[in-house]
């Protein structure tokens, strides 16, 4: 899975976050929620799953945002 999302990435992406990444996409999460700022920026353009910093996961379940 991880080999998968590496060869598909634009932006280099650490293979621990690579293997979380492509873990949450291949279980069809809807969220992949981290504080990694540089990670969010680097995977923000996925379209398989949204990633989001814990902020604004929790307003989202709070249907603040």
């Amino acid at each position: 899975i991880a080999k998968l999302f590496l060869g598909n990435c634009r932006r280099s992406v650490k293979p621990k976050d690579a293997i979380h990444i492509a873990s949450a996409i291949f279980a069809h999460c809807d969220y992949f929620v981290t504080t990694d700022r540089l990670l969010l920026k680097k995977v923000s353009s996925l379209r398989e799953i949204r990633t989001i910093n814990p902020i604004d996961f929790i307003q989202i379940l709070e249907g603040k945002l």
